[in-house]
């Protein structure tokens, strides 16, 4: 990928956080919606020409299901913007996916960091992440996002309450898991596979 499409394609993105953000949408419905489209599926497989030339009131159709008349989003650099900006730069300084981002720094905390944080240098961002990414595992912000204790994961999917201990502990036991494990997880709790996988 080029300059100028990875240039296209982080303005594309960043975009669509100001139409779902000027549309008063939940963010954190447009970003699960967002973390499983065929957009950013396109753009961590670097299937970048699918995505360049598309119209963004397109893709904001078949991201969100709302039909937008008018693109009202081109050089509109606000908050909603910068909260894009900052999850695209995020992805390619760390090379997590879109999925890991969003749980771990969730829309509304980014939003909150916009006054403090915009004005400064993106790494001073990726600091606040690394330390923020240690807080809470991805099974226990998953469980805290659907209201559920590991006991009751654990008899929703057959997984032990042992390994799923073991899983909550510590990300890297979670990379480590079975994969057919990690199908049932993804199955229940309805996120990309790729939010399993280092």
């Amino acid at each position: 990928m080029n300059n100028y499409e990875l240039k296209d394609i982080k303005e594309t993105f960043c975009r669509l956080f100001v139409l779902a953000v000027s549309r008063k949408m939940n963010m954190t419905s447009f970003t699960n919606l967002l973390m499983k489209s065929d957009f950013i599926s396109s753009i961590e497989k670097g299937y970048y020409v699918e995505v360049v030339n598309k119209r963004i009131e397109k893709l904001f159709y078949e991201i969100s299901y709302s039909y937008i008349s008018e693109d009202d989003s081109y050089g509109v650099y606000n908050d909603a913007y910068w909260c894009g900006s900052a999850y695209f730069s995020l992805y390619l300084k760390l090379h997590k996916s879109f999925s890991y981002l969003f749980l771990k720094l969730p829309f509304k905390d980014l939003m909150d960091l916009y006054p403090i944080y915009h004005e400064m240098d993106v790494t001073s961002l990726e600091e606040l992440f690394i330390k923020k990414e240690k807080e809470k595992t991805i099974i226990r912000l998953l469980c805290e996002m659907k209201g559920c204790s590991l006991s009751k994961l654990s008899e929703s999917t057959g997984i032990n309450i042992n390994t799923l201990s073991k899983y909550n502990a510590n990300d890297e036991n979670l990379y480590k898991g079975s994969f057919q494990n990690v199908v049932k997880l993804v199955n229940y709790f309805d996120v990309p596979i790729n939010l399993f996988v280092k």
